[in-house]
């Protein structure tokens, strides 16, 4: 029978901190993780016992457990519950990290996949870790934030709309913002499928309840649905949340391997695929648009549907992605998935999802389920963000910004190519997905990153598909977008350094 680990006695939560105590949670179990108080293996706390320790509610141990699941440091048993996973990354130079002696604080190695909030997903390091440069959050910077258009905005909204911009909305969404969308997904369509009906505009809270909603309304226990990989695990997640058997489809340069998902559709009932082609997070890919084709084309063919998830299109720094699988789409079997989190502030927490018009009843009956309609205030501000041009031209700023910060950290980083770092230059987006020398794990290279003052993210945090193989882990994904100009610099020194420290030459 397997022990089960204790946490320490000198563990707290600090209720009145702004860190919300999911992310402590996980926190401090991360810590144990990596400096060796918890050792591969090892069961974890039950939620129960763990939640009554800590005074917690048990939702919040589960959050943070799932936050430790999907950066591939924790695994979950049916019947048994949390253990360590046997390819978590345990040294002992970390033990001086995770007992407070070391140069900063026990903090974690990895940020999560997507980096958009709780309810996408998020879960990595609290504000004001000293020094730290932060590579792996996959968000916008906050000094890009447009705030003084926010609060115009703002302001705008409760002149017009006083209190029924409080009041419960429309489920589907505030009517003229669907509007808006409407037009402005038919213009940034690319090549197809005008006009954009905006009865088939859904308004939800956040792109991962977007995906969430299309899990639930379109996934059956026992169906078998196919995610990235490596890719986004918020995914995963809500497709194994409906019930779904999932599977995972390689993603290669030019977009998703198509023989792999052909092969999955003919050989099982696959019904929902989830992409994210343009500035695929983690590794940056661009689906062609042969590929974005093919993909309508096999769902179409074999009756399954595509959640096509839309984060970084509108950040393109020459000339924009080709046309999205939507506007290839005939038969009704794609649906659009389409954040603002990264154009423009995450906090915002409103997205749209367009499906077709012979869904939208059953997707207004799952968003009611879920939470009746999303902010209303905010919609009212997206949609002043939209129709008054403002969107486009931060668009403008946010692409220079990003094109000039990966300029500023490549030259930075060239110097150390020699270790065996390697790259390709992006074409748009926040990140960078960079090859670790050969021999070294990706894992190990981020956790020596970290102890250099640097966060960034392992390839093994974006894949559940591979049992720990090296060839899995192999990547860093590199936030350059989400940092301070002034940082980029120090953030490449610390990758080079990392790589010259563990013997590479």
């Amino acid at each position: 029978m397997v022990k089960e680990a204790s946490m320490s006695r000198d563990f707290r939560l600090y209720k009145d901190d702004e860190t919300p105590l999911y992310i402590q949670a996980a926190d401090a179990v991360r810590a144990g993780i990596v400096g060796g108080e918890f050792r591969p293996g090892d069961r974890l706390p039950s939620v129960r016992k763990l939640s009554d320790e800590l005074g917690v509610n048990p939702a919040t141990i589960v959050a943070a457990y799932r936050i430790l699941t999907r950066e591939g440091l924790v695994e979950s048993r049916a019947g048994s519950g949390a253990f360590v996973s046997e390819g978590a990354p345990v040294d002992a130079r970390f033990e001086d990290a995770a007992s407070g002696r070391g140069p900063d604080r026990a903090a974690p190695v990895v940020r999560p996949a997507r980096g958009d909030g709780p309810d996408e997903a998020s879960g990595g390091m609290p504000d004001g870790a000293p020094g730290l440069v932060d590579l792996a959050a996959n968000a916008p910077p906050r000094d890009l934030f447009p705030l003084a258009d926010l609060k115009r905005f703002i302001a705008e909204a409760i002149d017009a709309d006083g209190g029924r911009a409080f009041e419960y909305q429309d489920t589907a969404g505030y009517a003229p913002l669907r509007r808006t969308l409407a037009v402005f997904l038919a213009a940034s369509r690319r090549g197809g499928r005008e006009p954009v009906d905006p009865a088939d505009v859904h308004i939800v809270s956040g792109a991962q309840q977007g995906i969430d909603l299309a899990a639930r309304a379109l996934l059956r226990r026992g169906d078998v649905a196919a995610v990235e990989t490596p890719g986004y695990g918020g995914a995963r997640d809500a497709f194994v949340a409906a019930g779904a058997r999932v599977e995972a489809i390689p993603v290669g340069p030019r977009g998703l391997d198509l023989q792999a998902l052909e092969r999955l559709a003919s050989t099982r009932p696959l019904r929902l695929v989830h992409v994210n082609p343009s500035f695929q997070n983690p590794t940056g890919a661009v689906y062609d648009a042969e590929n974005r084709a093919a993909i309508a084309g096999l769902a179409e063919r074999y009756g399954f549907y595509v959640v096509e998830d839309d984060l970084f299109s509108d950040l393109s720094w020459s000339g924009g992605p080709p046309p999205s699988i939507r506007s290839f789409d005939a038969a009704g079997r794609v649906l659009f998935v389409k954040s603002f989190s990264k154009s423009l502030m995450p906090g915002l927490r409103i997205a749209c999802l367009e499906a077709p018009a012979a869904m939208r009843e059953r997707f207004a009956g799952v968003k009611r389920s879920i939470d009746i309609s999303s902010n209303g205030l905010m919609q009212r501000v997206l949609d002043r963000f939209l129709s008054s041009g403002r969107l486009e031209s931060h668009l403008v700023a946010a692409r220079e910004r990003y094109r000039s910060a990966f300029a500023a950290f490549e030259e930075a980083l060239v110097p150390y190519r020699g270790t065996g770092l390697s790259w390709d230059r992006p074409e748009g987006g926040i990140n960078l997905w960079v090859s670790a020398p050969p021999g070294v794990k990706a894992r190990v290279l981020a956790a020596e990153c970290l102890r250099r003052g640097c966060a960034v993210a392992p390839e093994s945090a974006f894949r559940r598909d591979t049992g720990g193989s090296d060839e899995a882990d192999a990547h860093l994904r590199v936030s350059f977008g989400s940092a301070a100009v002034g940082e980029l610099a120090r953030g490449a020194r610390a990758i080079g350094e990392a790589a010259v420290a563990l013997g590479v030459k």
